[in-house]
């Protein structure tokens, strides 16, 4: 009896062992789980989340095992808050804004440096920042107007839309969308032909007469209002937009746009991804931001939202009623050094200034 007592004892002591490491390591598990799906969360800032982006993309990464929170700003401002917030970084990763504003915080030393498998697949040409963030797709801005508009009635160049007095009805940005990085690159264009590095603000004197026509005889975007919804509602026969927002035009402000070939070019940008520098493990940004510049991830994005991407792995998924649009387009090369040197002062004067 005291035998088979014992032993009674002792496989009741094994039964209590064994629960005790099932539910230790399901606590290790569920610890582990936690910490995993913690380690996941991406604070996403970017420009490039309108026009239902930012929810497919949400849903697309959280298949790829990532939590992102996307918050959308424009273009400049998404730099300007990245800066503003150096000494405590809130965003791991930066999508959409271009080269130039990427330029300005590698140079404020604000990303962190990493590598992707799929640079050998991007143009050598397009990769300018050694590692501190990587080309994902091109667009060109253009000058818009509907289809039914007869060429006479439109200007030849952005140019034509400093005159006075005023030629045409064309859309400008309001006070609170010169932050954004379409309205930014549309106004270094108007600039660029008063280009001078030895002025204090990168332009000549004649320059802000021009700038002044501009604003003063255009219809202020309201906010926030699609590109093409002014040409849409009557108010203005010329406003302008992003290359790939072109093909949606017809189905969102319900006319056909033609596209207005300005003989003093159409900027051009390509959007990048960083990751931003911060204490602790950044590897789950970097994880991301592989996975978003993938060859995969980029023909999704291309077939949805009609991106054009620079990965040559996903040059298939371009839609060809997008190339065919742009295949004769002028484009013009914005000196990144003298824009990012003079975009604040020239906002802050034309916030100033040139708004009622």
């Amino acid at each position: 009896m005291k035998l088979n007592r014992r032993i009674g004892t002792w496989v009741s002591w094994l039964a209590v062992l064994s629960l005790a490491v099932v539910f230790a390591g399901c606590s290790q598990q569920t610890s582990s789980s936690k910490k995993s799906s913690k380690a996941q969360k991406i604070v996403l800032y970017s420009n490039s989340l309108s026009a239902g982006r930012g929810e497919w993309l949400k849903k697309e990464a959280a298949k790829a095992g990532f939590t992102i929170t996307p918050v959308s700003m424009g273009g400049g401002e998404v730099i300007n808050r990245i800066i503003s917030e150096k000494n405590k970084p809130v965003a791991d990763v930066v999508y959409g804004s271009s080269q130039f504003g990427l330029a300005k915080l590698e140079q404020k030393g604000l990303l962190k440096k990493f590598s992707v498998d799929w640079e050998k697949d991007l143009p050598k040409s397009d990769v300018q920042a050694n590692g501190y963030y990587y080309p994902l797709t091109k667009q060109i801005i253009v000058q818009i107007a509907d289809s039914k508009t007869p060429k006479s009635d439109l200007p030849s160049a952005w140019l034509d839309l400093t005159a006075s007095p005023a030629k045409y009805k064309y859309m400008v940005p309001n006070k609170t969308g010169i932050n954004g990085q379409t309205n930014q690159m549309v106004i270094a264009t108007l600039l660029n032909k008063y280009k001078d590095t030895s002025a204090s603000d990168g332009v000549s004197p004649e320059a802000w007469p021009a700038i002044k026509n501009y604003f003063k005889n255009g219809k202020q975007l309201g906010n926030p209002e699609l590109f093409s919804h002014p040409i849409a509602a009557k108010k203005a026969t010329v406003s302008y937009d992003f290359s790939s927002d072109l093909l949606g035009i017809k189905k969102v402000s319900n006319f056909d746009p033609q596209i207005i070939n300005s003989t003093d070019g159409n900027p051009q940008v390509t959007e990048q991804v960083g990751v931003v520098k911060k204490s602790g493990d950044t590897k789950n940004a970097e994880r991301f931001a592989q996975w978003l510049g993938s060859a995969a991830t980029q023909k999704k994005l291309a077939k949805q939202f009609n991106t054009w991407p620079v990965n040559k792995q996903a040059a298939s998924a371009i839609n060809p009623k997008e190339k065919a649009l742009l295949k004769d387009i002028k484009t013009i090369n914005i000196d990144k050094q003298w824009f990012n040197k003079n975009i604040n002062k020239w906002i802050q004067k034309i916030s100033l200034n040139y708004f009622d």
